[in-house]
């Protein structure tokens, strides 16, 4: 897939044409083909009951895995499912992730590039009013997009805007965005959660205002979220449910039960045991979406002892990947080798020797790392999915090679704010992004929000940007080889298993499709989903 839309668009740049229709771009998931996804999983992928016609009415509810007092409605400032959820149903944004992982039209109704895909032309739908009833204009999106560039407003998204040179307005209805370099990619970057519309002038969300199919009702951080129909809602006879209510069930049995009695209809992350459960119950279903989400274990390279590369690579040696796949996952995900691309993509380095389980590579590392005895802390949480048995795994293996690893199970509502980063040795989660370009910038470029190992080399960030305005895809393959190279030999990431999201959905759900971004529709269904009775 990745291959046919860069050949076209070199093809037209060859040609000095500017022909390319929104089909040809935005659906570079990962750079990979979706017929990957699945090849390890032990559940289809999205199973739901047969689904009938739409109708209104209702209230859902659903349970997340976690919350924390730093929940936020600021689309500049998300890191939690809840977050994503709040913010998809609260704002609106310019394109959609479809099924495939495209890029699709939503605020705007098309969009173009021309010739180099150094400028892209979005054209906006008309009609279209905040929650207040204010008219949604081109300098409530031009504000939206370049509010990421400010310092005051500290984006996570800032790293993902630095090729954005320009946005201006062409008429009443037309927004042009204009790129230092060209990004074939750009639909489906402007469709990401970060970049949700709002109004003009926006710094304050206390009281969010947004286009999107639902208005808040009541929010209190890391408690509740509760949220009501918007009636002037602009898709005609959506969102089909009156109103839903998200909030935290941290235990993994508990949210499972909560799912089968009935008390909730859906919920994130179903763990172990509890997903043969709900797939032999009556009254709800498993619902795999196949994605390559990841849990890693990290080091913080300026933080001893995470600054010993050796360390690191010693570690990567005793993580069990096969024992993970078969007894914690259970099937549902993707053997990965140290580094965040998965296998199957048109860019994936199938030479770079696969890491296995090796006690005397572990040894040999070590031993350079000079750290004896030494108690190492490896900082785990339930807020990073599947980080305690990915710890509780590296501790078997560590004790029989005499590394002394102390594991730390930290509460999941301040992990992000007050460990990951933080501590020289621990786990973090990333969610799917459109791109791996999107997500590298995210998550490795020197000084990014989410670089948590703190990882700087110029080398890697000048890859990064070539990979982005690359062109032709034997170069691309070869600049993407490059960087799964660096950061498989960084010694900062542990990256053992790409892992599918099985979340839990009751019966009188429908309407909901697996979105390869993240669980649950991609973070993104409540204007999608209804209730039957």
């Amino acid at each position: 897939m990745a291959k046919c839309v860069s050949d076209t668009l070199a093809a037209g740049i060859a040609a000095g044409r500017n022909d390319f229709t929104r089909r040809q771009f935005g659906g570079l998931l990962l750079g990979a083909g979706m017929a990957a996804f699945g090849a390890g999983s032990g559940v289809l992928a999205g199973v739901r009951p047969a689904q009938a016609a739409p109708v209104r009415g209702g209230f859902l509810k659903v349970a997340l895995f976690s919350q924390s007092t730093n929940d936020t409605f600021d689309p500049a400032k998300l890191v939690h499912p809840g977050d994503y959820i709040r913010c998809t149903s609260l704002f609106g944004h310019l394109t959609r992730l479809d099924e495939q992982g495209k890029a699709q039209p939503e605020l705007a109704e098309s969009f173009e590039p021309n010739a180099d895909a150094t400028e892209w032309t979005f054209k906006i739908r008309k009609g279209i009013s905040f929650h207040d009833g204010a008219p949604l204009t081109m300098d409530d999106i031009i504000f939206s997009i370049l509010r990421h560039k400010e310092e005051k407003v500290a984006s996570n998204a800032k790293p993902l805007v630095q090729n954005v040179k320009e946005v201006v307005a062409d008429g009443s209805d037309t927004i042009v965005v204009k790129l230092s370099e060209p990004d074939a990619d750009l639909p489906a970057l402007i469709g990401t959660f970060q970049f949700a519309i709002v109004k003009n002038g926006t710094y304050d969300f206390s009281s969010p205002v947004g286009t999107g199919a639902f208005k808040v009702k009541e929010f209190s951080p890391g408690v509740r979220t509760i949220c009501e129909r918007n009636e002037n809602y602009w898709k005609e006879g959506q969102p089909y449910i009156d109103g839903f209510e998200m909030f935290s069930i941290v235990d993994h049995v508990a949210r499972a039960n909560a799912l089968l009695s009935g008390d909730v209809h859906m919920v994130v992350d179903l763990r172990g045991p509890s997903i043969d459960e709900v797939a032999r119950s009556s009254v709800a279903s498993p619902f795999i979406t196949n994605a390559p989400r990841y849990t890693s274990i990290q080091a913080a390279v300026d933080i001893p002892p995470g600054d010993r590369q050796d360390l690191g690579l010693a570690l990567s040696y005793l993580i069990d990947r096969e024992r993970m796949m078969k007894t914690i996952l259970r099937g549902n995900g993707v053997i990965a080798n140290d580094h965040p691309l998965m296998s199957g993509s048109a860019y994936y380095d199938a030479a770079l020797p696969q890491r296995v389980l090796d006690h005397d590579k572990a040894k040999f590392h070590l031993k350079k790392a000079g750290i004896g005895n030494s108690r190492i802390e490896l900082h785990v949480s339930d807020a990073s999915a599947f980080s305690v048995e990915i710890g509780q795994l590296l501790q078997r293996e560590a004790s029989t090679v005499g590394l002394n690893l102390d594991l730390r199970r930290e509460p999941a509502d301040s992990y992000w704010s007050a460990v990951a980063g933080k501590r020289a040795l621990f786990a973090a989660t990333f969610n799917p992004r459109p791109t791996y370009n999107m997500l590298l910038n995210l998550a490795w470029k020197s000084g990014a929000a989410w670089n948590f190992s703190h990882y700087s080399n110029p080398e890697l960030d000048t890859l990064i940007d070539k990979a982005r305005v690359t062109l032709d895809e034997a170069l691309r393959a070869e600049i993407y080889s490059d960087i799964q190279t660096t950061i498989h030999n960084s010694g900062a990431l542990i990256l053992p298993a790409f892992i599918s999201f099985v979340d839990g959905v009751s019966n009188k759900v429908q309407g909901l499709t697996p979105i390869p971004v993240g669980a649950l529709g991609g973070f993104n269904f409540t204007d999608r989903v209804w209730l039957t009775a």
